[in-house]
């Protein structure tokens, strides 16, 4: 192969590699201001749209009747809706471990059914809530729901919630809270 023939194919090759830096150095700022807008994200197979989900499973949960005497749930605090509206991400996770705890929280109780283990796995707390009468199969959706967006959220780089799906999780799982902290 001689130089120039060397040189064409180089050049065919790198065209659109090069090409494609350009633009993005020559767009840099545009796309800066556009990534806080990113509502969906995609790595390989795993496709996120945490406020899409959110949406849904608000609309598909029944609400909780909030005039119930006694049950004041600790997620509506001011707290984890100001975190919601600063860095939505750790309000997502704040929430989850504070329903976790709650979860963890009901099945210790003296009035729990429930006898097997010290240490129930997450996976596995919506099912021992079940067992114990606290939830029922449509709040074992919501449990299991609430725990997939969690691990979404935690474990997938880039997802980053907007404040609203944040202020809805932290809705959700405050309904779910409630039910919880109720007398069995």
């Amino acid at each position: 192969m001689d130089c120039l023939t060397f040189i064409a194919k180089l050049v065919e090759h790198l065209a659109w590699p090069i090409a494609a830096v350009v633009l993005v150095v020559l767009l840099r700022n545009e796309i800066g201001k556009l990534l806080p807008l990113m509502k969906k994200f995609k790595a390989g197979p795993l496709e996120a749209e945490f406020g899409r989900e959110m949406a849904v499973l608000k609309e598909t949960t029944p609400a909780q009747d909030a005039t119930t005497p006694g049950i004041k749930s600790p997620y509506f605090d001011s707290v984890l809706q100001q975190l919601a509206e600063v860095h939505p991400r750790s309000a997502v996770l704040e929430a989850w471990v504070r329903l976790e705890d709650a979860a963890r929280a009901a099945l210790s109780k003296p009035s729990s059914k429930t006898a097997g283990p010290s240490y129930i796995p997450s996976a596995k707390l919506a099912e021992a809530l079940v067992k114990d009468g606290r939830i029922d199969q449509s709040q074992v959706t919501l449990f299991h729901e609430l725990r997939r967006l969690r691990n979404d959220v935690a474990h997938m780089v880039g997802l980053a919630p907007d404040a609203e799906a944040a202020r809805s999780y932290i809705e959700l799982a405050g309904q779910l809270q409630a039910v919880l902290a109720k007398p069995a």
